[in-house]
């Protein structure tokens, strides 16, 4: 369930940032900050969660190194843009009084991790379920 967090909480955070910073209420986009911050913390732990999961699955017939390893490589670089996210998401709550840009900033980074969140909750998703895999990627039937 853990994992699923980022994958939901990024847009639901994109869209109150969007709603704060459009009716410029600075309650809004504070909650919306704060709550990224969070994301960012909930992400790196979900991260850290990966390990343990592919050493419990990794002897399973389904089990697949290869999307398996494409995954760890997607969920890094998801992993830094929502912690960047995170950090700039710090900074306007720290530096609220610097003017609307660093919120602003705060909002294209919480799309950029939002997509690249939902880029690797589907080739985490393939990992499981042969149903959305690639024609490519599927195991013989042995005929």
């Amino acid at each position: 369930m853990l994992t699923h967090l980022p994958v939901i909480g990024g847009p639901f955070l994109l869209l109150l940032l969007s709603i704060g910073l459009a009716r410029k209420s600075h309650e809004v986009v504070t909650i919306a900050l704060a709550l990224t911050v969070g994301l960012a913390a909930v992400t790196g732990g979900v991260y850290l969660t990966g390990e343990p999961a592919e050493e419990a699955l990794e002897h399973t017939a389904w089990f697949s190194e290869q999307l398996t390893e494409s995954h760890e490589d997607q969920a890094a670089i998801a992993l830094v843009a929502t912690l960047a996210t995170g950090v700039l998401a710090v900074m306007a709550l720290i530096f609220h009084r610097g003017g609307r840009w660093l919120p602003r900033l705060v909002w294209l980074g919480l799309l950029v991790s939002t997509l690249v969140l939902g880029w690797t909750a589907w080739s985490g998703g393939q990992i499981r379920h042969d149903e959305i895999r690639s024609p490519a990627v599927l195991p013989s039937s042995g005929t």
